[in-house]
């Protein structure tokens, strides 16, 4: 097994990343210095070992302590909290996930890629090709009432169709391989699916892109269809608050006008990249 695939299964995207709560984050480590001191006075070389994994835990999988998020909101008050929650990704930790992503065997920049194969074009902005675009269109509709059978999932993301298992929550998700995948819709499940049907009938160079990258390049390409995956209405990108486990933050949301399915939420203090 090689490093990159440990560090992807013991890492949480849901608890990191754009995703990452610093209060929660702030606590932890906290927590983590207290007991590594308690630890150290005991046995000083123990102390230093428990910090220093304590801290590669709250990195991978954005904290130690099991319940935080729930504990944080509802201890830690609220004028520390609003010091910390801006909801911004780290930067310095995206800095990290990329090298991770452009290094891994057959990455790709991906602006450039799409545009190379012809998925995407500048002329008009960041928009399919006609060819493309009426090809994903045939997915969507190929998709639309069974986007949620375990082997197309599993096809998402390289695994076998048994790995998959429902969880119950109040919008789609799977648990994989040991990690929870998840989309804020109906209809940004079907738009990945559609575009991941696409792309590897469109494109050789589709399947041995890295899993992780082709995940957020599907991500980026839900919102460039003129129209919502799921009935056909409106995107619209529109200023929202949402709640998050320490608080609220402003996100941009792009959405559906007609059912309001949300297709992708992106922190409006960061600008969107296809690698990300």
């Amino acid at each position: 097994m090689t490093e990159f695939s440990v560090v992807e299964r013991v890492r949480r995207p849901e608890y990191t990343g754009q995703n990452r709560c610093v209060p929660c984050t702030a606590v932890n480590v906290v927590i983590a210095a207290v007991v590594s001191t308690l630890v150290g006075v005991v046995v000083p070389p123990a102390g230093v070992a428990v910090f220093v994994a304590s801290l590669v835990s709250i990195y991978l999988r954005g904290y130690l302590v099991p319940g935080t998020p729930t504990l944080t909101k509802r201890y830690l008050p609220e004028s520390i909290r609003a010091r910390f929650d801006d909801h911004e990704a780290d930067d310095e930790e995206w800095e990290i996930i990329e090298k991770i992503e452009y290094h891994r065997e057959n990455a790709v920049e991906p602006e450039q890629f799409l545009v190379d194969e012809g998925v995407v074009t500048r002329d008009d902005g960041d928009r399919f090709t006609e060819d493309f675009a009426a090809l994903r269109d045939e997915h969507v509709d190929a998709n639309r009432d069974s986007p949620r059978e375990p082997a197309t999932l599993a096809t998402l993301f390289d695994a076998a169709p048994d790995s998959v298992a429902t969880t119950d929550r109040d919008y789609p998700a799977i648990e994989i391989d040991n990690r929870i995948r998840k989309w804020p819709s109906e209809a940004a499940l079907l738009a990945d699916v559609a575009t991941d049907a696409a792309m590897a009938a469109w494109t050789d160079r589709w399947a041995d892109v890295p899993i992780e990258q082709r995940g957020t390049i599907r991500e980026e390409l839900r919102t460039l269809g003129d129209d919502c995956p799921a009935c056909g209405g409106q995107i619209t990108t529109t200023a929202d608050t949402v709640e998050s486990c320490c608080g609220l933050h402003e996100v941009i949301a792009a959405e559906c006008g007609s059912c309001g399915d949300r297709l992708r939420e992106l922190d409006e203090n960061h600008e969107a990249k296809l690698t990300r």
